[in-house]
Formats: structure tokens, sequence, C-alpha cells
């Protein structure tokens, strides 16, 4: 099940730099335009009162931009679930960690990781922590569920429409983007 709501950019994303994250956000980014829509669902409304006053319609590479953003910040959420569950099954019942302590868990992640993310993308740090906020709020409970029953949590924000690949499909990509860029690197030394 999905709990999507309507996508709202973040205020004006800088132009990003030629590191391997940016360029990956970006094609993630460009192959995310497929995706676009909305589905009821839970909704996160700390960040709908905050989009309300920063959300530019005409900044479409802004839009682009925090959906790429909002799809790194889903992978990080589902690995982090996912470890969650790991080690859950390892520890006696009265002993596992409660969706509440995960929460709490995954957003002091986003407190971490959001602002070094912004800074290679050169945006704001509010717009890419409110992103993360949201994804961890409206997606983990869903994410618990589906690691839970079985399902292959490395599809889930794909299947969800927040990403256009899995965590495998874009770790691949990642590193073949490496080999390219260490290539041209190497190629300039020359």
């Amino acid at each position: 099940r999905s709990h999507r709501s309507s996508r709202h950019a973040p205020r004006g994303w800088r132009s990003s730099s030629s590191s391997l994250l940016s360029l990956l956000l970006l094609v993630v980014a460009a192959l995310l335009a497929q995706f676009q829509g909305s589905e009821a669902g839970l909704t996160d409304e700390e960040y709908q009162a905050w989009a309300a006053k920063v959300y530019q319609s005409d900044d479409k590479e802004g839009q682009k931009r925090g959906q790429a953003i909002a799809c790194a910040f889903c992978q990080i959420t589902a690995n982090g679930v996912k470890k969650q569950f790991e080690l859950n099954r390892q520890r006696p019942r009265e002993e596992r960690y409660t969706e509440e302590q995960t929460e709490e868990v995954l957003l002091d992640i986003c407190e971490r990781t959001a602002p070094k993310l912004a800074k290679q993308m050169q945006g704001y740090k509010k717009d890419a922590l409110m992103l993360c906020r949201r994804v961890v709020k409206e997606q983990m409970s869903d994410m618990m569920d589906a690691v839970a029953l079985g399902e292959d949590i490395d599809q889930f924000c794909r299947e969800n429409k927040i990403c256009p690949m899995g965590m495998g499909d874009m770790f691949k990509m990642m590193e073949l983007m490496g080999k390219m860029q260490a290539d041209q690197k190497e190629h300039e030394e020359l």
C-alpha cells in the first residue's frame, strides 16, 4: 500500500555541482518525471504547512531536484528500516526496538545527513531536512510492514513511485558513474 500525497518541491534549489552525487541525483530526477501524480495516504502536515510557504510552481528544476532528494532519502530510510528489522530478529521480543524508536533514529539521521546532501546539491539545508522528515513520517510505517511481510524492501521506493529505480539499481548506477568520473579525471590528467 502506498502513502504518497501530492509532491511539493522546496524553494529554488541552486544549480548542482559536478560531484558524483549531484550527477546521480540529476539523473534520478530526470527519470522521476514519469512518476508525477498523487495518491491518497498519510500526510506530513508539518511539511505541507512549510511547503505552502516556499513552493514555487514555476521552478521546474527545483521540483526535479526535490524529487531526486526525496528518492535518496527514501532509499536511506528503507535501508534503515531493513537494518532495524534485522537487529530486532536477533533480540528477545521485550527488547526489540519499537516503531517510535525507529522513527526517532531515522529523524536523527535526517538531522545529520540533510545538511551534507544540501551542500553537495548546492541547495538549502531546511529544504533537504523537510524532505527527509517527510519521507520518514509518510513512508516508514509502510516500510516496516513490508519488511515484516518479507517483501523486497530494496524495491519499496520504486514500487511506491518515489524513485524510478530500486536500491540495487541505484548502487549499480553510482558505481558506473563513479567509474565514468574516474575515467574522465584520468583522461583530463593526460
